[in-house]
């Protein structure tokens, strides 16, 4: 007699055996449909949609009401549908925390669910910068910015000097001499910045390899690469149990750091 895990596993294997399956039942999910419309939406050869909805109506996950032509999912297609969608997030979730995590130099005591519901943006070829994007995109929406930075990068003082005429407060730490080390283009930024009283700037000797972003009560964090280029960044909502984690991270930078 096959376990209750060996029938779940069959039904899921079932499920992921054909792509057109799950598409299927992601399209009846939203509004039930005659055969021809499911073909045509789907761009799928009338033998292969024909099989596919058969399939579908003996396993239980769609009936089809032959007095109106149409065929629509059942309660337990809309429970299976659910479940590979949340599946396929989990996976795609996956392959970017990965190199996420190969990059990002500290151990996170945080549950996989708590990073399951976590978003990664990643530098990738055509779009080498959309990490540094998404966190001036995150702090130019904010009213409250607490973190540290192991690098400054030039578009990081850019978003700063933004800030100054913005309704937030932003407390920034870097490493010693880290701000001297931006282009000389930026003094006047970096002096309007330092004269704003909606910002402070501090300097720490005990900035980890990593970016950490208290933006609201949202989580940031930054990882670099080998070139302290910024490769990806975790964006973990604010119900998440990395908030109590980064705050104790923030306030041990912030008390071994003295005002630029």
């Amino acid at each position: 007699m096959e376990s209750s895990v060996e029938v779940a596993l069959e039904r899921l294997e079932f499920l992921v055996a054909s792509p057109n399956r799950y598409r299927l039942l992601r399209l009846l999910s939203e509004s039930a449909a005659p055969g021809d419309a499911l073909g045509e939406e789907l761009d799928l050869p009338r033998s292969t949609l024909r099989r596919n909805l058969t399939a579908l109506e003996e396993q239980g996950y769609i009936s089809h009401v032959v007095t109106e032509n149409r065929y629509e999912i059942t309660v337990a297609g809309e429970i299976a549908c659910e479940a590979v969608g949340d599946a396929l997030s989990a996976v795609e979730l996956g392959s970017s925390l990965g190199p996420f995590f190969e990059r990002f130099p500290a151990g996170l005591p945080v549950s996989p669910d708590t990073l399951t519901s976590c978003d990664i943006t990643v530098s990738t070829t055509d779009t080498p910068f959309e990490p540094l994007y998404h966190v001036r995109r995150s702090v130019m929406n904010s009213t409250s910015v607490r973190g540290f930075l192991p690098t400054v990068n030039p578009l990081y003082i850019e978003t700063l000097h933004e800030c100054i005429a913005e309704d937030l407060t932003l407390d920034i730490v870097v490493p010693r001499g880290g701000y001297e080390s931006a282009s000389p283009d930026y003094d006047e930024a970096l002096k309007a910045i330092n004269a704003s009283k909606n910002i402070t700037l501090y300097e720490s000797s005990t900035v980890p390899e990593y970016a950490l972003g208290i933006v609201d009560d949202t989580v940031l964090l930054g990882a670099f690469d080998e070139r302290m280029r910024t490769h990806s960044v975790l964006e973990a909502p604010s119900h998440s149990e990395l908030l109590e984690w980064a705050a104790e991270r923030y306030d041990q930078v912030k008390a071994n750091a003295t005002s630029h």
